[in-house]
């Protein structure tokens, strides 16, 4: 920050500047947090000077605004709005997301960038714009059209896996403890959501029936909400894993949507400094503590970089429905609408980039920040143009063949959750949450039980496997099983009358 400038002057240039850009890009269609990343880029240490990466202000309001981003993303997420999504919704949203992320792995590691590097990426590749895409829905006035009605319910799945791979990336360490803080943020996040859950709901009957009001039970619930993403960071594991299941167990509670109401304009406020904190570090080399432009050769590969991911995120999203909607209900003609909708990449990539500079190689962390810009800004450039041609999209992926010789529904039809998909679902869940215990429970055995010294060859990691596997193999079956039926269940639920549907 500029000496001799008051952090209350700071705050107000900051505003107003990130205000007037994010009004201008607004003005020629595109997202507005691109004005806010660009402020930050102006004012921070490439241009202007004003703002560092490192202020105490910066960095403070930063992370104060990336909790309250993942506090209310957990209060839009609840468990309701996860069922209603639907079996389909479930199927098509895991087979998008894996080819998304396959296409960016597979792109940067023919570039020779690291394995991780190379993850991320892909992961960056399926966080769509929630915001930019429901505002363009409601815009356009196809909010309530089931394609569009999937592709937002693909959005609150990815935004739900999305925090889990989030948690994944920043629980990574050198020391090699992945699997532990994993599993330690896997029980976390249960223990986080019961705790919460059930205290809120006591919490909220006692400060109702004592006459208080909603701002009270706001308040206690972004300090229960600071609480637990403490207690997360105590257990070294990220802050925002804390701040979104206390938001998540809380959108479950009856004061959940008079809390969403009330936090919105805090959102709406600290959100600038989140993402005016991100574009202070465009350029900007953390260990050397000092701005290290690319070369020119370098900065232009990051850029056909970020325009080669671009096309092949979208050329994921509409494989994934062309190919594989009609087995959820799909239309080839409605799967154009789809796939374009899932195209403007938006703030979990910045969330996503943020977290992963602690965990890259030195080489890597001033990349990262300027790649998830740029793909954000072409995704977010290429959108409107791209839908205004959706006959073009059309006409192409409609020329694939059919991959599965289904009944084709005269239009999109969506089937919601019924009792026999939320039961294996749970099945699912289950099944697979035994199996990644008993996979902790192995290493952590394989590293503690003292040795024997037998004369064989990888003795102990062959031990280690076949007790795994004699535990493992009935859950993992069970899980996969359970998948299969749920995905057929969905399955019949379209393309069979409503006699002919499963019963629970």
């Amino acid at each position: 920050m500029a000496e001799g400038v008051l952090p209350l002057t700071t705050i107000g240039i900051i505003i107003v500047l990130a205000i007037g850009l994010s009004i201008l890009v607004r003005r020629i269609g595109l997202n507005p947090v691109l004005g806010y990343i660009f402020t930050g880029f102006l004012l921070g240490p490439f241009f202007l000077g004003f703002l560092h990466p490192e202020d105490a202000l910066v960095v403070g309001f930063g992370e104060l605004g990336l909790f309250i981003l993942l506090f209310y993303l957990g209060l839009e997420l609840s468990l309701k709005d996860f069922l209603k999504a639907g079996s389909a919704s479930l199927g098509l949203a895991l087979i998008d997301m894996t080819l998304s992320a396959g296409f960016g792995f597979a792109l940067m590691q023919l570039f020779g960038y690291s394995f991780l590097f190379s993850v991320i990426v892909g992961f960056m590749l399926f966080c769509t714009s929630t915001a930019v895409v429901a505002k363009f829905a409601i815009d356009k006035g196809i909010l309530h059209d089931p394609p569009s009605q999937l592709a937002v319910a693909i959005l609150i799945l990815q935004d739900f896996l999305g925090i889990l791979l989030l948690v994944l990336v920043t629980s990574i360490s050198a020391s090699g403890s992945a699997l532990e803080l994993g599993l330690t943020a896997l029980a976390f996040a249960v223990a986080a959501f019961y705790v919460v859950h059930h205290l809120s709901r006591a919490a909220d009957a006692w400060l109702t029936s004592k006459g208080f009001g909603h701002t009270e039970v706001t308040l206690y619930a972004i300090g229960i909400g600071l609480i637990v993403a403490t207690l997360g960071n105590l257990l070294h594991l990220s802050t925002a894993l804390g701040a979104y299941f206390a938001g998540f167990a809380l959108a479950e509670t009856r004061a959940g949507e008079k809390i969403k109401k009330d936090v919105n304009f805090m959102r709406d406020f600290f959100l600038v400094f989140f993402f005016v904190s991100f574009g202070t570090t465009l350029f900007y080399d953390h260990l050397k503590g000092d701005i290290v432009i690319p070369a020119a050769q370098t900065m232009g590969l990051l850029v056909v970089l970020a325009l080669v991911l671009v096309v092949l995120s979208e050329i994921a999203h509409s494989l994934a429905a062309a190919l594989f909607g009609p087995l959820f209900g799909l239309t080839r003609f409605d799967s154009s609408t789809t796939a374009l909708l899932l195209l403007p990449l938006g703030e979990f990539v910045v969330i996503i980039a943020t977290a992963a500079r602690e965990v890259l190689p030195g080489n890597e962390t001033g990349l990262v920040s300027t790649l998830a810009f740029l793909i954000i800004a072409i995704s977010v450039i290429a959108f409107q143009p791209a839908y205004d041609r959706i006959a073009w999209h059309r006409k192409i992926f409609g020329a694939l063949p059919e991959l599965f010789q289904v009944r084709q529904a005269p239009k999109t039809e969506l089937a919601a959750h019924t009792p026999l998909s939320r039961r294996l679902l749970k099945e699912f869940g289950s099944n697979f949450l035994i199996v990644a215990c008993l996979a902790y429970a192995t290493v952590l055995l394989y590293y503690e039980l003292p040795r024997l010294g037998l004369p064989l060859l990888y003795a102990r990691q062959s031990t280690a496997i076949l007790v795994f596997l004699l535990f493992a193999v009935l859950p993992f079956f069970k899980g996969l099983e359970a998948l299969y039926r749920l995905l057929e269940h969905a399955f019949k639920q379209v393309h069979e009358p409503l006699s002919a549907t499963p019963r629970d």
